[in-house]
């Protein structure tokens, strides 16, 4: 037994070794002359073309020696080129010879799709891109094959099921491609039903919904269509709203199907509320620096409110705040709830830790390449010795966030490194990460409007330029002009009626201040006003901005702008002698500015007003004074209202030797169109100049006093779609500090937001209450943009 045992292990043993012998003795060929290198192109379809292409894309040639790396990445060439590789080497007294056979990628004799019922097979083969007689490469094939697959999800087609098989015809090369398609069910949601929803519940959740009704704009706006994801997450969110409305039991059902008639589907969502819960009694442990009072007063919910888990979330984030503002940054805020015996109530109770006191260390900047730190260190609001405050922590984050230059910002307090100096432990460093991006944009746009017709043009922005960048491109090249933090753009637009060019640059934080300094040049050539006549200007000129707090801010100006006016035609005289008085504007200015609006772009509580005052006379060929106070308030009347009031005032005093006739066409104010009094035409109130006849002619004057009313109540339709009614009023005169009886014009209109960036698309009409003439009407407008 022994010795079978011992003879069985011996030859085991001496297997193993053979094979691995064998196995690890592989044909090297490396450093080998090269002595013959055949291509045979097989198929049957010799090419003298293709045998050319193959060698020029080897680096492996006759009378060489072989490299198997070179080998390798002839291989990976031709295979850009050829369908199928068979390499052949053998080896013969040190000399090798090589027989590559190469098989060309077959042409697509036809394209087949199967299967398609609903989208049309025109629409598919626009989509697929690739047509009957284009070589067939496997892998380009299979990235147009996945668009196919993306249109049918993006169509709405959510069980779709695409595959494709390639025949190949040997003897002339060539494939024939069949597409089998599933369509499955349409993923457009024709209707969202609710269930043990009340009628409020149903507007506000349909509002935090992902999934929406397929509509009218669904094309632009890509909703309306299915999306498994989507129904997950709306499920979520659906189920958060009722926690958050006191049903903290619920559960929420989301099921989808097809309607008799077909075509596309139905999402029906049922709630299971269970009871309501409030919120009970409240106690408090371990706060020692504020009273109970001073933290009660800060809880978002009271007793007997609804229960809520945001209320809570809330109430922590406050109570963090209260500690941190004191430098208290690693308070902890617990909540244990509880519920009450036999009812619907949650009693909490509040533990806090509120641990020691710190103050600001070093502040460290990271990860920033181009950007400069004293960039990033003029938006940080902590100062080092202070006291630590977490809300200026983390507006600090946001602030840095918003200026557009990084990708991701994280600020965060540390262990100070040094703690064990002289500072003491009580100290935390602040570390701000960033990751940095492209902060450089060229953009195009178009667009048309009742006023210019047609229009577009571009502009090139850097939002984060370097002008100390000049004196280091020799050595850095173009990224020596990146990382300043400063504001340059350049603007070109082209239409119908204007062209004008402006190049503009702002410095903030001038000097290490919070002044921001900046410049703009611009030339313009105008035909707004009328036909009769054209501006051309070119000016330039200097500001500087001061930010007095969160609100307001004050700025000076100094303009100095050149205008020629050029009379096309037969004009009335008086319009051929103002003409003669454009010239030279050399004006000085400033400015103050209020705005506690809540959104930049679309603002629905607060107000923004400007008022402004400027002297023209500081050289120059007239002297006037130019005075003006503009507002609008916003209020949200409900939550899908909102009313925008606005009252302007501008006024022109001419002084010295001056006086209206000497203040320049382009200086002057005017009056009616989309931006101003609707249902009038643009520019057109006011006095017109007199024909040699005697009669009015068509050519507004201008003014130098005018008041702009104007009153309009936008409602939110659903996200892109927005209506509105307003009523415009507006007085212009051509003397000096007057007030008078003003135009008047009711209307109503549409904004559409086409695109998610660019601006909406404005359809209105504006019935004229009071016009002078039939020939200052214009009671429809439009105006469209775009950009890309």
């Amino acid at each position: 037994m022994k010795l079978s045992s011992f003879l069985f292990l011996f030859l085991s043993l001496v297997g193993f070794t053979l094979t691995n012998s064998l196995v690890a003795a592989p044909v090297i060929y490396e450093n080998q002359l090269i002595e013959r290198v055949e291509i045979q192109i097989g198929g049957g379809l010799f090419s003298e073309y293709q045998e050319s292409l193959a060698r020029s894309r080897m680096k492996t040639k006759e009378g060489a020696l072989f490299s198997q790396a070179d080998f390798d990445k002839d291989l990976k060439a031709l295979s850009l080129d050829f369908d199928r590789i068979e390499p052949i080497i053998s080896s013969c007294e040190d000399r090798l010879s090589i027989i590559l056979h190469l098989w060309p990628k077959p042409r697509i004799r036809t394209i087949t799709i199967q299967g398609n019922c609903k989208v049309r097979e025109s629409d598919l083969r626009k989509e697929l891109a690739i047509s009957c007689g284009s070589i067939f490469d496997r892998q380009t094939f299979n990235k147009a094959f996945n668009k196919l697959k993306l249109f049918y999800i993006q169509q709405g087609y959510y069980e779709s099921e695409l595959s494709y098989s390639a025949s190949y015809i040997e003897s002339c090369n060539e494939v024939d491609v069949t597409v089998f398609i599933e369509e499955g069910r349409s993923g457009r949601v024709s209707e969202i039903k609710f269930h043990c929803f009340t009628s409020d519940e149903i507007d506000e959740v349909t509002d935090l919904m992902i999934t929406k009704r397929h509509n009218l704009f669904s094309f632009f706006t890509g909703e309306g269509i299915f999306h498994e994801e989507a129904i997950e997450q709306d499920k979520l969110v659906i189920l958060n709203y009722l926690q958050n409305k006191g049903y903290a039991d619920a559960a929420v059902d989301i099921n989808v199907f097809e309607p008799s008639c077909g075509g596309r589907i139905i999402v029906d969502i049922t709630a299971d509320k269970g009871p309501r819960y409030t919120f009970g009694e409240v106690t408090l442990e371990g706060n020692t620096l504020f009273c109970d009072e001073e933290i009660l007063s800060l809880l978002a919910f009271r007793k007997g409110s609804t229960y809520s888990p945001e209320a809570l979330r809330i109430t922590m984030e406050r109570l963090t705040n209260l500690y941190g503002k004191k430098g208290y940054i690693d308070n902890y805020v617990n909540f244990l709830t509880k519920l009450e015996e036999d009812c619907e109530v949650y009693s909490i109770h509040i533990t806090i830790d509120e641990g020691e006191k710190y103050r600001v260390g070093l502040i460290k900047v990271f990860g920033n390449c181009s950007t400069q730190s004293s960039v990033i260190l003029h938006e940080t609001l902590l100062v080092p010795g202070e006291i630590f405050n977490l809300e200026r922590l983390a507006k600090t984050e946001q602030r840095l966030r918003n200026i557009g230059y990084f990708k991701n910002v994280n600020v965060y307090a540390v262990r100070s490194e040094d703690f064990d100096s002289c500072l003491g432990d009580n100290y935390r460093d602040v570390h701000i990460e960033v990751e940095e991006m492209s902060t450089g944009h060229f953009g195009a746009f178009f667009g048309f409007s009742t006023v210019e017709n047609f229009f577009g043009g571009f502009n090139l922005t850097e939002r984060n330029f370097n002008s100390g960048g000049f004196y280091n491109y020799k050595y850095d090249g173009m990224r020596a002009f990146r990382g300043g933090g400063e504001f340059v753009n350049f603007t070109a637009m082209f239409g119908i009626k204007s062209t004008s060019y402006k190049l503009s640059y702002v410095k903030p934080h001038f000097m290490d201040t919070n002044w921001s300094v900046g410049c703009d040049f611009e030339k313009s050539y105008t035909r707004y006003i009328s036909n009769d006549y054209s501006i051309q200007a070119a000016g330039y000129n200097l500001h500087a901005f001061y930010d007095l707090n969160a609100f307001m801010r004050t700025g000076f100006h100094y303009r100095i702008r050149k205008s020629d006016v050029n009379v096309h035609g037969c004009v009335p005289p008086s319009l051929q002698k103002q003409a003669d008085h454009a010239g030279l504007i050399s004006a000085v200015g400033g400015t103050l500015i209020y705005d506690s609006t809540d959104s930049s772009l679309r603002p629905t509580n607060g107000t923004k007003s400007r008022l402004l005052g400027e002297f023209a006379g500081v050289g120059g060929d007239v002297q006037f004074l130019n005075v003006g106070y503009l507002n609008t308030y916003y209020w949200q009347v409900n939550k899908r209202g909102v009313l925008k009031i606005r009252f302007d005032f501008r006024f022109i005093q001419p002084v010295f030797e001056s006086d209206f006739g000497h203040v320049p066409l382009d200086e002057r104010i005017f009056l009616g169109g989309d931006n101003e009094i609707r249902g009038y035409r643009p520019f057109r109130l006011g006095e017109k100049y007199t024909n040699k006849d005697g009669k009015e002619s068509d050519d507004p004057e201008g003014g130098i006093s005018m008041q702009l009313f104007s009153y309009e109540y936008q409602h939110r339709i659903f996200s892109r779609l927005d209506a509105f009614v307003f009523c415009d009023a507006g007085f212009l005169s051509t003397d000096t500090w007057t007030f008078g009886v003003p135009w008047t014009s009711v209307g109503c209109g549409i904004r559409l937001q086409v695109f998610e960036s660019g601006p909406p698309l404005m359809v209105g009409f504006g019935y004229p209450i009071n016009p002078r003439d039939d020939t200052d009407i214009k009671r429809f407008f439009f105006n469209i943009g775009g950009k890309f």
